[in-house]
This record gives C-alpha cells, structure tokens and sequence, in this order.
C-alpha cells in the first residue's frame, strides 16, 4: 500500500511537472529512486533490492539511448530509472511499450489537426539520413518539431 501510494504519487509530480514545466526534476527523482530501493528492500528483502536495482537499471537504459540520440531529455530516463526503482524491471518495460503508443498516438494527432503531414515526413526522413550515416541527430529545435512532455506519457503508460 505504501509503496502504490509513493508510486502514483511519484506519477502524478513528475506527470504534471513535465507538462507544466518540461522539465522532470532530480529533487523529485533522486529521492524516489532511493524510496523505491528502500522499499522494496524492506518489504521483500534482497530479492525486492535486486528487482529493484535491476528495475533501476532498465529504466535508464531504455531511454538512455534516446537521450544520446537527442529524442529525449534527460529527466525523462530519469523518469523511467525511477518508476524501475519502485516497480522493478518488467511494469517498467510494458510501461514505456504503453508510454510510446500513447505518444506515438497522440503525435499523430497533432500532425492531423494541425495539417503537417508532409513537412512531419521531410523531418523524420532527415532523422533517418543522419542515423544511416551514423551521425548525431539534429536537434529537433533547429528543424521545428515540438517536443513531447514525454514523461507524462510514460507516466500513462505506467
């Protein structure tokens, strides 16, 4: 019950901050992170700190290589490394499977509504040209995409 509590709790901050802000703050990960290693540790011994740790770990690699490619920022595997903290590694990796969807979905319809079709196609082709020829990926600021407060939908997917 406690560590549910802590966990929605958690979602709910980080959701809200990252959309008000776009930013997810380490005074509210860092913290969680060792909540979430405490708790598990308490209450299901060393095999809740090992799901834990490797929940931890999980969640910052997942994102992690996004994060070196510029698709996300670094509070988002921040995000993640802490949700992994608290629920261990697989409701981590079903929740950034979700978290993409629901983003991938909610991308889509932005691009509908606001009628970018085409000029979403020359971005991501642009992307693609610089990943095949293993260069660092522009940054989407110069090339006018918006970003996603994507730790609200992970947050979501979660």
């Amino acid at each position: 019950m406690v560590k549910d509590i802590a966990f929605l709790s958690y979602l709910a901050v980080c959701a809200a901050t990252d959309v008000k802000y776009r930013k997810v703050f380490n005074f509210v990960t860092f913290p969680a992170i060792i909540l979430g290693v405490g708790l598990n540790f308490f209450y299901f011994g060393t095999y809740g700190l090992k799901n834990s740790l490797i929940g931890l770990i999980a969640g910052f690699l997942v994102l992690f290589v996004f994060f070196l490619l510029g698709g996300v920022g670094p509070g988002d595997f921040k995000f993640l490394a802490g949700a992994g903290a608290i629920t261990g590694w697989e409701p981590v990796l079903w929740g950034f499977l979700y978290g993409a969807i629901i983003a991938g979905i909610y991308s889509l319809c932005l691009i509908i509504v606001k009628k970018k079709f085409k000029e979403t196609l020359k971005r991501i082709g642009g992307f693609f040209v610089f990943f095949l020829y293993g260069r660092e990926a522009p940054d989407a600021s110069l090339i006018g995409g918006g970003a996603l407060p994507y730790a609200f939908f992970l947050a979501v997917g979660l």
